[in-house]
């Protein structure tokens, strides 16, 4: 079965559902979690009934329109164990997967991404031959050990602060893109966690809009010096850095010193380390640049 496909008014790109399916995005409430722990472990043990009275569930593939761009794709709910964002087979413990669960051909599945919603309609609804295996020892160490009411993403994540100015302008440009661009996924994600300040009280030695800064990617050891702009003002000249870009979304509003580890379209994790603020136009004083 083909898992991806395009619809004649627009593309589907996997990355963007590896972002919008993975927990690493906005992982499950504890509470939420539980809920549907006990859920699971109900059908489980239920007698198999048809799709039409359950609705969605682990072992199921459903043809989903994205209701923002009219895109449709092939997923496959199932349990952590089996999860495969990448190639279509979506955890039911993700915020997508959850969102999914239980909902039958008509119904719209949302899923509260930061600071938009994002809905899908259920168009077709289908059961593989073998479901996946309910292992009961995943609903006992999750009640032994709830998740902490913060976010896996929070809680490794450094502090950011943000030019209102910046904010501004980077909420124009993310309205220009589709609503499941990876790009889009990955800058709004930064945007929402920021603390968001006035120009002229922008900490220098913080990374805005337009700075320069001397970068270190650990996993290889190379060093490099780049300039945050926006895509439009991007060159030849091979010294800039879209912020659109997975490196120039990890930068953005990051202090001298700190390390982020950042998703890549791939799915790898990229570990990023700002070294130097070189330049900055607020320290520089230009406010308004």
């Amino acid at each position: 079965m083909t898992l991806f496909k395009k619809h004649a008014s627009g593309k589907t790109d996997v990355s963007a559902l590896f972002l919008i399916a993975s927990s690493a995005i906005q992982p499950l409430p504890p509470w939420q979690l539980q809920q549907l722990l006990l859920q699971l472990e109900s059908v489980a043990k239920g007698k198999r009934r048809p799709l039409s009275e359950t609705g969605m569930l682990p072992g199921c593939s459903a043809r989903l329109l994205d209701l923002s761009d009219q895109t449709e794709v092939w997923l496959t709910l199932v349990y952590p164990q089996q999860s495969n964002p990448e190639q279509g087979f979506i955890s039911v413990l993700s915020p997508l997967g959850a969102a999914l669960l239980g909902k039958n051909v008509g119904e719209v599945a949302e899923v509260k991404l930061l600071r938009r919603p994002l809905r899908f309609l259920l168009c077709d609804l289908m059961s593989v031959k073998q479901p996946p295996a309910f292992f009961p020892s995943v609903q006992e160490n999750s009640m032994k050990h709830p998740l902490p009411q913060q976010t896996l993403s929070e809680h490794a994540l450094p502090p950011l602060v943000l030019s209102s100015l910046d904010l501004d302008r980077l909420d124009q440009l993310l309205n220009t893109l589709p609503a499941t661009d990876p790009a889009r996924l990955l800058l709004e994600q930064e945007l929402e966690r920021g603390e968001i300040v006035e120009p002229e009280v922008i900490p220098p030695n913080v990374v805005t809009m337009n700075s320069t800064v001397r970068i270190r990617l650990p996993k290889t050891g190379d060093e490099s010096c780049l300039t945050l702009v926006y895509p439009k003002d991007l060159d030849a000249s091979g010294d800039k850095v879209s912020v659109l870009a997975p490196v120039g979304s990890a930068l953005l509003g990051l202090c001298e010193g700190d390390q982020i580890d950042w998703p890549m379209p791939s799915g790898d994790i990229q570990p990023i380390q700002v070294l130097q603020l070189v330049y900055q136009p607020e320290r520089a004083g230009q406010l308004h640049r």
